[in-house]
């Protein structure tokens, strides 16, 4: 999540959004507390004994994702992010685990749109993929399902919009929350998060994955989580029609 002015230094961005971002952690704003161990729960279950080839969309300093994860039946970790020096950060926690892995600065379209066909076992994105206008979002979920194994599986974290939500009904509702409950954060971070929050999020309702997922044949989605708007989804790749 970066939260800060584009303009500004990228290496004070960097800091300064990642340094909110933990308080917002801490403090549990975004539920990632109940979100984690719900989806820990599923991925502990996913092929029990087997390794497990990942791609990591938006995977920031990996400090959410990776303890999601049975780190230690991990074959192959590739993820992407914007940001070199939440992606150095991550290259830290991933050496010091010993997991193989490959870390790419670009968009995350694009990265996985080069994965080979049915490479992935799982494919995890937390609070990224909202970022992206429809049309991308289109493209992205095009490109996991190529991607995926047959049997594979696509966790989903991020914001979703309420049933009969609008885009600017979400905005006000969401923003409100902020500043009524969000209160450990100092009133400039609040301020940030806000400017982040109106000028980059583009949340959808959990149909549009729905819909979308099954066009490109994966499963409707189970509904793993939800706490407010944040929820947490798991969609899986059909298995193959042909021996």
């Amino acid at each position: 999540m970066s939260v800060t002015s584009p303009s500004a230094n990228p290496a004070e961005l960097f800091i300064k959004s990642w340094q909110i971002y933990q308080d917002i952690i801490h403090h549990n704003y975004m539920f990632h507390r109940e979100i984690s161990a719900e989806v820990f729960k599923s991925l502990g279950n996913f092929k029990c004994g087997q390794s497990i080839n990942v791609l990591d969309l938006g995977c920031g300093d990996a400090s959410m994702t990776l303890p999601l994860l049975p780190v230690e039946r991990i074959r192959s970790y590739v993820a992407c992010d914007l940001s070199q020096p939440a992606l150095d950060i991550a290259r830290s926690q991933l050496e010091a685990l010993k997991i193989p892995h490959e870390l790419i600065c670009d968009n995350m379209v694009l990265v996985a749109g080069v994965q080979p066909k049915n490479s992935c076992d799982v494919v995890l994105s937390s609070y990224a993929i909202h970022h992206l206008e429809a049309k991308q979002k289109v493209q992205l979920i095009e490109a996991i399902a190529s991607a995926l194994a047959p049997g594979g599986i696509l966790v989903l974290i991020d914001v979703f919009r309420e049933p009969g939500e609008s885009h600017a009904d979400y905005m006000s509702h969401y923003t409100g929350f902020l500043k009524m409950c969000w209160v450990k954060l100092s009133q400039e971070a609040q301020r940030l998060v806000v400017e982040h929050i109106t000028t980059t999020d583009f949340p959808e309702l959990p149909e549009f994955y729905e819909n979308l997922c099954q066009a490109k044949g994966l499963t409707a989605g189970k509904r793993l989580g939800k706490h407010t708007w944040h929820e947490a989804w798991l969609f899986s790749k059909l298995p193959s029609r042909h021996p």
